[in-house]
């Protein structure tokens, strides 16, 4: 009997539901006939294991393993000392993992970084919660980097790696299965948490939903996100967010303006995600 904790979503992909309480991502496992391609490395090892004990059943022993990080953030990397294989990332995201493996992880050092505006007081609560003792952390480093995408032939299906920006994370990736129709978008079309209140452009997002809406797919795995996203559900949102991105550089940073004419402009009544994406292309369009 199958009892691994990994869900499955089409022949090939599986992927460990995320966790909100200690910010763990969604993880991702495409399992082809003579390999196994594994997205993302999770908040810490002890969270990587949870996958690895998963995959155990459903990957089988003799696979070549890879691991391809989607981004720098924190909470997609640091359990990269869990995984025994060779580790692929975009040329951004081995820069900056490199930065970060040098960095002090203590409690005083990161309350003070936040202190210096360099950490976001979210990770560092985060951080604190999933991983109380950190004087054991250390970060693998990528073994490969890759400046567009790649291509992995798993047996039976494969992997296309790309690299697609966005505001969350200038070094995203999306990791599509053309075979299955399944695309792990990870955090790619999230709001910039990072620099300030959460923030879209329009620049940065505009092209990117292009991307991902083209892609053949019938399923999108978010990265915070605890159920997939249809075509059809993704097209609706993403419609949504262009339509409130328009509003925003049609009026400026008029907030209440905008507010008023959004309910006939997206079809229907304001709700508080509604608003939350308009605060963000507002706050986006004040950092520029």
């Amino acid at each position: 009997m199958n009892h691994s904790p990994l869900n499955q979503i089409s022949e090939h992909v599986y992927w460990l539901g995320p966790d909100a309480t200690t910010d763990r991502p969604v993880l991702g496992a495409v399992v082809g006939s003579h390999a196994t391609l594994i997205v993302d490395a999770g908040n810490s090892p002890v969270h990587a294991k949870l996958l690895l004990d998963g995959l155990a059943e459903v990957s089988p022993a003799h696979h070549q393993r890879y691991l391809v990080l989607t981004h720098w953030h924190w909470d997609h990397v640091f359990g990269t000392t869990a995984f025994e294989m060779p580790i692929f990332a975009y040329k951004e995201t081995q820069q900056v993992m490199t930065e970060m493996a040098g960095l002090d992880w203590s409690d005083e050092a990161l309350d003070r970084r936040v202190e210096e505006g360099t950490e976001i007081e979210f990770c560092r609560d985060m951080l604190k919660a999933e991983w109380p003792d950190r004087s054991n952390l250390r970060l693998k480093l990528p073994d490969v980097s890759f400046t567009t995408g790649l291509t992995f032939d798993l047996g039976g299906v494969t992997c296309q790696v790309t690299h697609v920006g966005g505001d969350h994370a200038s070094d995203a990736c999306v990791v599509v299965i053309p075979e299955d129709k399944i695309v792990f978008l990870s955090d790619c079309l999230y709001e910039d948490l990072h620099h300030g209140p959460l923030s879209y452009t329009t620049a940065e997002l505009f092209p990117l939903i292009d991307t991902v809406v083209g892609y053949d797919a019938d399923y999108y795995l978010w990265g915070h996100d605890p159920e997939p996203m249809s075509k059809a559900a993704l097209l609706d949102f993403t419609g949504a967010l262009k339509s409130i991105g328009e509003q925003v550089e049609r009026v400026g940073d008029h907030r209440d303006d905008i507010l008023e004419a959004l309910p006939d402009i997206i079809g229907q009544p304001l709700d508080e995600d509604h608003i939350a994406v308009a605060d963000a292309f507002l706050a986006g369009l004040r950092k520029l």
